[in-house]
């Protein structure tokens, strides 16, 4: 979920009020919310309960045709007299409300939104880009219709909800984007919020990524020689700050002949070339976790296993990537602060925490496995990568330091001057 976000929710805000349309000669006023409601309640009166129309009814335009159907009933009905206009936008919402995501579709429609926060019925959001949340005030009825939509975008993405799950986090494709999804619902909280991301329907690729701004030129060829090298990689980061992007960038930089395994919560990568990709399936007949996703991939024994979205509260899933010897290479994407000390810190508490009464060997065997640490942050409406360290042993001590190469300073992640401690192809 969000983390900036307040489990209360702020103050709607101020409604507008809605323009009416006449019916039944002047004596009853009707809101276009309203009519579609009624439309929407009148389809399912029709076609609710098994019709052969509605299975018939394969594409859009045939759809549009049952909904019209029930409107022009309800225009009679009513004897309400209805602009081509109004009857459009009519019949537009209640197809959204019958087979698309009501009030969502049109933000899912927009390409500049890339966050989407629910809280609750009463309050809603988007990110423009990469800025700060905007309030867009409330979009849904009541808290009904948020569980419906929300439901039903559950549903399209393989989850059948369950009342003893309250928060899922999963992925499905809306207009060519992937979208990631979660959901807490209750009794997590009193009502239901959402965090919902939307991808662009390309993903950047590295090149992309240093025309953008998101690094400059040498640290993008530092990093196409550590994907040219033998070393795995983590990209630590909180949400929202890069991290699933720049994993992206660098598979797209792999050898087409690599054995490539994914390991996702919402399916959100895209590799440029062909790979096996586990993401955690939450079906009441046979859910698997993402712990069990790590376990197959390391059956199916790839040369590159990239993992997104690690956290730092699940430190027993990565037990088995640090206590074997024979493994493939690794890339790891990890929510936390970029922040260098904090980054040092957490990832060691992470293999501390690995397997309960473990010594440090799983503390050791991460930091050499995972030599080189990229960290992303979301800086002034702009991704950006903040640093890029490695871990380098010391003569006084057992334990290595994370000494950064690179760290963002003057608006972009710049050379410190210290040197690399491992070989490098060029």
């Amino acid at each position: 979920m969000n983390e900036s976000q307040s489990n209360d929710p702020p103050n709607a805000s101020k409604p507008v009020m809605p323009r009416l349309i006449e019916g039944r000669m002047g004596t009853r006023l009707y809101s276009i919310a309203a009519l579609v409601e009624r439309v929407v309640d009148q389809f399912f009166v029709e076609h609710g309960d098994g019709s052969v129309a509605l299975s018939e009814a394969k594409t859009r335009g045939q759809r549009l045709r049952l909904i019209l159907d029930s409107a022009e009933y309800v225009f009679a009905v009513e004897s309400l007299n209805v602009t081509s206009d109004d009857k459009a936008g009519i019949v537009k919402q209640a197809y959204s409300e019958v087979f698309g995501y009501g009030p969502l579709d049109s933000l899912f429609a927009d390409e500049r939104i890339t966050t989407i926060y629910l809280n609750g019925a009463r309050a809603a959001s988007v990110r423009y880009g990469h800025r700060e949340l905007e309030s867009i005030g409330p979009i849904f009825e009541d808290e009904a219709h948020l569980n419906r939509i929300i439901r039903r975008l559950l549903e399209d993405a393989g989850v059948n909800p369950s009342d003893d799950i309250d928060v899922i986090e999963t992925g499905l494709e809306v207009n060519s984007r992937r979208v990631s999804l979660a959901a807490a619902m209750p009794p997590y909280g009193s009502y239901l919020t959402a965090d919902i991301r939307i991808h662009p329907p390309a993903m950047p690729d590295l090149d992309q990524l240093l025309h953008d701004g998101f690094m400059i030129e040498s640290a993008a060829a530092l990093l196409r020689q550590m994907v040219g090298s033998k070393y795995g990689i983590a990209i630590v980061g909180e949400p929202e700050s890069g991290k699933t992007t720049l994993l992206n960038a660098l598979l797209g930089v792999i050898p087409e002949s690599s054995k490539l395994v994914t390991v996702e919560r919402s399916s959100e990568l895209r590799p440029a070339h062909p790979a096996k990709q586990l993401s955690v399936k939450w079906s009441a007949a046979s859910p698997v976790t993402y712990g069990q996703q790590i376990l197959e991939a390391l059956n199916l024994h790839p040369d590159l296993m990239a993992l997104d979205e690690l956290r730092s509260d699940e430190p027993h899933m990565i037990a088995p990537l640090l206590e074997d010897e024979d493994l493939p290479r690794m890339w790891w994407s990890v929510r936390g602060a970029p922040d260098a000390k904090r980054l040092q810190s957490a990832l060691g508490m992470m293999a501390r925490r690995s397997t309960p009464g473990a010594d440090e060997r799983h503390v050791l065997a991460l930091y050499e496995r995972l030599p080189f640490v990229l960290s992303c942050a979301r800086i002034r409406g702009k991704l950006q990568l903040f640093s890029i360290g490695e871990w380098q042993s010391r003569i006084d001590t057992d334990y290595p330091d994370l000494v950064l190469l690179y760290q963002y300073r003057d608006g972009a992640a710049r050379p410190t001057g210290s040197q690399l401690a491992r070989w490098l192809d060029i």
